[in-house]
């Protein structure tokens, strides 16, 4: 069976919110279907064209069920699609574009729409075994470090993986700080240029008093100092060199892709953004599950026919300083080919949105610097991380 190439034909993502930020009114459907209408509207299609949605999020304890299937039917698409809910970690929303696409790829379907989401500030407590509970108190568990933050194979937070990965390479704290400040100050200057204007859709939130606020940019980019990003204490080991300075923030947001078949395409007389041509997961040590881009990028390329000399830009998420370091250490990377515009330490990491957000990134740089390749890729809680390649058009 002949394979059907697989578009991109529109992106766009919602601001970044800070942890009980701006967006944190807004629960994981209302962020997700912000997303949705805005790539249809981008598309210029009907909603009736699209056959399936696959939503990447974490946090879905208190969230009603399958969220992707409640934004099928909140924005208005057929009820006769179909729609899931992925959990990949951190490589939730790139893994559901993955998922549509592969559909695609096989013919079972002609559109789909691919989101991440996540809203970090409404991720629930729970009390575990309460139904057998007689007396006595009882502990909540905070979802946010027990499902995500925490690694569930090592038992210890994402930030002592950091710690584990700048032990093993010698980074210091000096060169993680540095990169912090870099990613700040990459992001702030974008923003100055309105580099984001065309990737962002505006969010407007309504207050109990009928107010309007309309949230345009991301929330988190600081115009921090070295000086104090080093005076920021260790967090996840006595003598550590990780810090909340030299990691990714805590956060909300959505992104959205809208895939077509080429012959859906032409079908909608639809101008394509890029083709996927490769993608991967690669499962590594979850104790050193940031070195994971190291391994699913070079496969996402061998699918695509290429190799990492191919590829004229990349976006690769800084989870942390040290993983980001370790990471550009192994692939032996330019810094200038890399994240120009900042990454998770500065624009934020609303977890299950990020696989998603950083294609939209990559899409809206790539087309600016005319490029014919472009990759992202991801680290993932556990080891599986995960990689895309995308021909530009």
């Amino acid at each position: 069976m002949e394979t059907r190439e697989v578009y991109i034909v529109s992106a766009a993502r919602t601001p970044i919110g800070d942890f009980r930020g701006a967006l944190s009114p807004l629960g994981v459907v209302e962020l997700g279907s912000i997303v949705a209408e805005e790539v249809m509207k981008r598309a210029g299609v009907g909603k009736d064209c699209v056959q399936e949605i696959a939503a990447g999020m974490i946090y879905k304890g208190g969230q009603k069920g399958n969220p992707a299937r409640q934004i099928q039917i909140k924005c208005g698409f057929p009820e006769s699609g179909y729609a899931c809910t992925i959990d990949q970690q951190c490589g939730s929303g790139m893994r559901a574009m993955e998922v549509l696409s592969q559909q695609i790829m096989l013919g079972k379907t002609e559109v789909g729409l691919a989101i991440g989401m996540e809203s970090m500030s409404n991720a629930a407590y729970v009390l575990t075994n309460a139904r057998s509970i007689r007396s006595g108190d009882q502990k909540l568990i905070d979802t946010i470090t027990y499902d995500g933050l925490n690694c569930a194979i090592c038992d210890y937070h994402m930030g002592r993986t950091a710690e584990n990965i700048a032990e093993k390479y010698g980074i210091t704290r000096q060169e993680q700080d540095e990169l912090a400040y870099m990613s700040h100050q990459r992001a702030l200057k974008a923003q100055t240029e309105g580099k984001f204007k065309d990737e962002i859709v505006p969010v407007a939130i309504t207050d109990r008093k009928g107010r309007v606020t309309v949230v345009e940019k991301d929330e988190h980019p600081k115009n921090s100092s070295l000086e104090t990003l080093g005076n920021l204490p260790a967090v996840f080991k006595k003598d550590g060199t990780v810090t909340a300075g030299n990691a990714s923030g805590i956060n909300d947001g959505a992104a959205a892709l809208l895939l077509m078949s080429k012959e859906a395409a032409e079908k909608y007389q639809v101008k394509p953004m890029a083709k996927i041509v490769g993608t991967a997961s690669f499962g590594v040590d979850p104790a050193y599950m940031g070195l994971g881009p190291v391994y699913a990028l070079p496969k996402a390329a061998e699918y695509a026919g290429l190799t990492l000399d191919d590829i004229e830009y990349f976006e690769i998420n800084e989870a942390f300083a040290a993983q980001f370091i370790g990471c550009e250490r192994e692939l032996k990377l330019s810094r200038e080919k890399v994240n120009l515009n900042g990454s998770g330490i500065a624009l934020g990491h609303p977890v299950g949105a990020t696989g998603i957000r950083i294609l939209v990134s990559l899409l809206y740089e790539g087309k600016r610097q005319n490029i014919t390749y472009g990759a992202a890729s991801l680290c993932v809680g556990g080891g599986p991380a995960i990689a895309s390649v995308l021909e530009f058009l």
